[in-house]
């Protein structure tokens, strides 16, 4: 136990030393007309079904983690039984379930339903960076960049080291085209990526992040691609 705590207040002093950390908070301002106001109705609708797939993905992944790790456990207790060994682990120390977090497809569902609140439905979602841990460091309070609204509704903060190439300006359905090898924005940093299909109804691409498996595969605003 002692040396569990050691190692956690080291953690906390090594955050600490590298100054303070931020996170981007959103505020939403829905649209003022009654059709955009349904728009954002069947946002919220498609926002929480991607929540309850990335629920169901994550239990599906924890239940094969505990299969696994069962049989991969009577296997060790019948090895060191036949050997004439103790028995000195249990079902958990097989268990690994690390890779089975839903914060990653989580996060994907918000930034759709803000794609959509903003880029389709006429509301505006404003990001403010705002520091969450160790605030008394130098520099902490320094403000960011003020905001710019752009013609998606949307007002983006600048990244917080160099600052990135601009994104591109309007809907350009000619990248949305199979198999054509784009670059999209994911929380500020520009990923490449190969489209995977036409356009949707409702205006975003399907694309698959290059180095990254299928369940990364998303549907993205046309705002968040640009051409490589």
């Amino acid at each position: 136990m002692f040396r569990l705590l050691s190692l956690c207040l080291g953690l906390v002093a090594l955050l600490s030393a590298c100054g303070p950390i931020y996170e981007t908070q959103y505020s939403m301002i829905p649209p003022t007309t009654s059709q955009g106001r349904l728009c954002v109705s069947q946002c919220q609708q498609e926002r929480n079904l991607c929540r309850q797939t990335c629920m169901m993905s994550e239990q599906a992944c924890r239940a094969d983690a505990r299969s696994r790790a069962a049989y991969e456990y009577e296997s060790y207790v019948r090895r060191q039984t036949a050997e004439k060994k103790p028995i000195k682990k249990s079902v958990s120390d097989f268990e690994n379930s690390y890779g089975c977090s839903s914060n990653s497809c989580q996060d994907r569902c918000e930034a759709n339903y803000r794609d959509c609140f903003g880029g389709l439905c006429g509301g505006q979602v404003i990001a403010n960076r705002v520091c969450t841990m160790f605030c008394d460091q130098q520099g902490a309070a320094a403000p960011s960049q003020t905001p710019k609204a752009t013609t998606q509704n949307t007002v983006p903060l600048s990244a917080p080291t160099a600052p990135l190439q601009s994104a591109p300006t309007g809907n350009d359905r000619s990248l949305c085209v199979r198999g054509m090898q784009v670059e999209v924005q994911w929380k500020g940093d520009w990923y490449p990526a190969t489209v995977t299909g036409a356009a949707r109804a409702d205006g975003r691409c399907p694309i698959h992040y290059e180095d990254y498996g299928s369940e990364d595969d998303e549907a993205v605003s046309l705002t968040r691609i640009r051409p490589r």
